[in-house]
Parts: C-alpha cells; sequence; structure tokens
C-alpha cells in the first residue's frame, strides 16, 4: 500500500471521527437546551406553589380590576 492511499485513508477516517464528534456535541446541545428550559419551568411551578401557599385564605383581586391595573380594559 503506497503512502498516498495510507494518507487519505487516515484523512477519511478522520473526517468521521470529526463529523461524529460534531453530531454528539450538537446533541448534547440540544439536551442542556432541553434540560435548561425544564429547569426554569420547575423553577416557575415552585414559584407559583409558594406564592399560593402565602397568599392563602387571602382576598384576591377580582378579574376586572386586575385587568384595569394592566391598562387592559
Amino acid at each position: 500500500m503506497s503512502t498516498t492511499s495510507l494518507k487519505l485513508k487516515s484523512a477519511t477516517a478522520n473526517h468521521i471521527a470529526t463529523a461524529e464528534v460534531d453530531k454528539q456535541i450538537r446533541r448534547g446541545k440540544a439536551v442542556l437546551r432541553e434540560l435548561k428550559t425544564t429547569l426554569e419551568d420547575l423553577e416557575d411551578r415552585r414559584e407559583l406553589v409558594a406564592a399560593k401557599r402565602r397568599n392563602r385564605g387571602k382576598a384576591g383581586t377580582p378579574l376586572r380590576d386586575a385587568a384595569k391595573e394592566l391598562g387592559l380594559l
């Protein structure tokens, strides 16, 4: 086998390995984005539970009044 064909095989193997690593990196980044979104959702839920617990038994604001406060009416 000539040196040229060995170099060609090596370059092809390196290209395949690089493509596989790139694919794994893209997949890892996608998983991290999904985890970040899930964690943010869980933090929001925790805050909602705490607010409900904190405000248990208190009178709420009527929807019409809240809409006026927000400038929706």
